[in-house]
């Protein structure tokens, strides 16, 4: 009995893409828990349960794309190195930032993936892909409402 799994259409491209996004991924749940571990003042408490909220909302992602990745036959980022290659973002080696400089990062880092995974969705679809398009449409909503939160948090520049 095989346990090949049967995909119709995929490309070396739309694999590549998943490493991509969950390299990207995986970077910014480093940065909501570092910033979960290392914010402080006024607003802590609110901070502190909020970038721990979206890094476990984070972990689920990444364990999404890298089976994905698999099920279409390919082999996902799994190193720091890699992850560091392979993403959109960068990482953040300060140990001391403001609450709202934090804010904005994690802003800045998710809107940054949000544009790329509106690509990935344009291309998955073009390659016939749609279980990989299904899967990006719905991580898409995930980054989607943490920006909100994100964006709400910001606005205020109270955080300072």
């Amino acid at each position: 009995m095989s346990t090949e799994v049967k995909v119709k259409n995929t490309s070396a491209e739309v694999i590549s893409s998943l490493s991509r996004e969950l390299s990207s991924t995986y970077l910014l749940s480093i940065k909501y828990k570092k910033f979960h571990w290392y914010v402080s003042g006024p607003f802590f408490r609110e901070l502190h349960l909020m970038f721990d909220e979206h890094h476990t909302q984070l972990l689920a992602v990444i364990d999404d794309l890298a089976e994905r990745s698999r099920v279409i036959g390919g082999y996902p980022a799994a190193t720091a190195e890699e992850f560091i290659a392979h993403a959109e973002i960068k990482e953040s080696k300060n140990q001391t930032y403001t609450p709202q400089e934090m804010v904005e990062i994690l802003y800045a880092d998710t809107d940054t993936i949000i544009n790329a995974l509106h690509r990935d969705v344009e291309l998955a679809t073009k390659d016939n892909d749609p279980g990989t398009a299904d899967l990006l449409t719905g991580i898409v909503q995930v980054y989607q409402k943490q920006a909100w939160f994100l964006a709400e948090t910001k606005a205020r520049k109270a955080l300072v």
